[in-house]
């Protein structure tokens, strides 16, 4: 058994691994933390800047997804939950949402990118990851020192990383399965005395608000990752995508990404 422990373990690569695989790094699959130094540290400096979405993922990605796809004629409907694919032979051929069924033609194709345990009971027969690591996040309205970096990593305490916004400061607590249960005052109590350590913001509590993912990705153990689905599927018109597809990277921004272009790789392939 490799032992993980030193300075350079404990002040680098651990931190890193951690909030990469969102599970203890010792627990998690060798293959995936490989990847995750291969594409970072081993790759150099360039490979290791951070992207931060100052204004949110809404802004960064989602808006932008949303005016590509209305510029292309696309209809986005929310609130719409599908309960059923209706398969023939290799085709998925309507999409059944209770109210009403969706008839597909020859010519379409349907890519599922929901959660594991959404489209496991969609897909017959598909294996699907089952066990899964929390995220804990904590959001603070006050203005963040001048001088404060964007990103900043602590070692040692509750806190592991903080991020300065105009107006708020946010933390990041990944493999937070011990933080979900509990007080939600307690915790911004303790995630912001740490952070006004760190800092060096006022002690009083700002106004705040906790968020719990309890689901928030897979978990990234060996067994877990040997159940991750690839994007084809037995039906020439159906792929799948997500971040627990098995994309070679664990549940990152990073491979839903690339999950999203094996899919659409998948379904360019087979028309």
């Amino acid at each position: 058994m490799i032992v993980c422990d030193g300075v350079l373990y404990k002040r680098l690569v651990e931190p890193l691994l951690l909030a990469a695989l969102n599970i203890d790094p010792p627990q998690g699959a060798a293959r995936l933390a490989a990847a995750v130094i291969c594409e970072t540290l081993a790759t150099g400096g360039r490979a290791c800047r951070p992207l931060i979405a100052r204004e949110g993922l809404g802004a960064t990605l989602i808006e932008p997804a949303l005016a590509t796809l209305a510029t292309r004629g696309a209809t986005v409907r929310l609130e719409h939950q599908l309960l059923g694919l209706r398969c023939t032979g290799e085709r998925v051929e309507a999409l059944d949402f209770g109210d009403e069924t969706e008839a597909l033609g020859a010519a379409d194709a349907v890519i599922l990118a929901v959660p594991p345990y959404v489209a496991a009971p969609l897909v017959e027969g598909l294996v699907v990851p089952t066990e899964f690591r929390a995220i804990v996040n904590a959001h603070f309205r006050i203005d963040p020192p001048a001088g404060l970096p964007p990103i900043l990593g602590v070692l040692n305490g509750t806190v592991e990383w903080i991020f300065a916004f105009p107006g708020r400061v946010s933390v990041t607590i990944s493999a937070g399965d011990r933080l979900v249960e509990g007080a939600r005052d307690v915790l911004a109590k303790t995630i912001w005395s740490e952070v006004a350590s760190v800092t060096g913001l006022q002690a009083a509590l700002p106004p705040w608000q906790i968020v719990r993912e309890r689901r928030a990705t897979f978990a990234a153990t060996p067994k877990q990752d040997a159940k991750r689905p690839g994007a084809a599927t037995r039906w020439r018109n159906l792929a799948l995508a997500g971040d627990w597809t098995d994309t070679g990277l664990p549940a990152t921004i990073e491979g839903a990404i690339r999950s999203g272009d094996r899919a659409a790789a998948v379904i360019a392939g087979s028309s």
